[in-house]
């Protein structure tokens, strides 16, 4: 069954995300030196998992919906990178200044951009090499 797309605007959904996730790495960044990274993670994926259920729930009510289909490996090993990924940020977090190491976490989004221009063949422009150039610059900066 093809899922009926969403018509909300991208730069919104880009926008909230920035604000979660830059609002998130605070919060956790200030509880680190009170929290283990365990117990923080801990609560972190509870509240993750809380939201994502009832999501899922609610957008597959009257939806035919099969659960695995062998493409479904392809966002699993993607999960599995993000947990590696979520592992190290939780112990690397209570010993960095947060002003610090989020820059340099930051690099994902480097990694990612590369990624979708070789591996995704996502045509190359001067807008996107001044905006990876720009993006690299401000990390550079910001991690100093």
């Amino acid at each position: 069954m093809i899922e009926k797309r969403e018509n909300m605007d991208w730069r919104i959904l880009a926008a909230v995300t920035v604000l979660c996730w830059g609002t998130y790495n605070v919060i956790l960044k200030a509880v680190s030196s009170r929290v283990s990274w365990q117990m923080s993670m801990m609560w972190f994926i509870i509240g993750y998992a809380l939201v994502i259920a009832v999501f899922v729930g609610v957008n597959c009510i009257g939806r035919e919906f099969r659960w695995f289909q062998p493409m479904s490996l392809v966002p699993l090993s993607a999960g599995v990178l993000c947990a590696i990924g979520a592992i190290t940020f939780f112990k690397a977090i209570p010993t960095a200044p947060g002003s610090l190491l989020m820059p340099i976490i930051g690099l994902y989004v480097l990694t990612a951009s590369i990624g979708c221009l070789v591996f995704l063949k996502e045509p190359i422009t001067l807008r996107v090499v001044l905006g990876i150039s720009f993006a690299t610059a401000a990390i550079l900066l910001l991690s100093k």
